[in-house]
């Protein structure tokens, strides 16, 4: 299969959500993954969230309102998480290329 649906892609600035952010995760033992994803998927503010190689188990795409808003959700609710061992997070001044894979 090629294609895998379709959507109706929304800006998220014109919902209030002003900043984009990057978390990257580490978790205390490999084994608490499943349990952390199912965590990480009941907070509505990421929307994107992947298992990866290097520094981080989990790279994760946050949507908030302002930087106030950031700070709650990491210091309330994600760092907050059993197994989480550690975040750093990115903030994105701007998004410079947004692209479809093309037929």
């Amino acid at each position: 299969m090629i294609i895998d649906g379709s959507r109706l892609i929304v800006k998220p600035r014109a919902l209030g959500y002003e900043v984009c952010a990057f978390v990257g995760i580490s978790l205390d033992h490999a084994h608490q993954y499943k349990m952390v994803v199912e965590k990480i998927d009941a907070i509505p503010e990421i929307v994107e969230c992947h298992f990866t190689t290097g520094n981080f188990t989990f790279l994760v795409k946050m949507l908030c309102r302002d930087n106030q808003h950031l700070m709650d959700i990491l210091i309330n609710t994600l760092q907050n998480i059993p197994g989480i061992s550690k975040t750093e997070t990115f903030i994105s001044l701007d998004q410079t290329v947004d692209r479809e894979i093309k037929l």
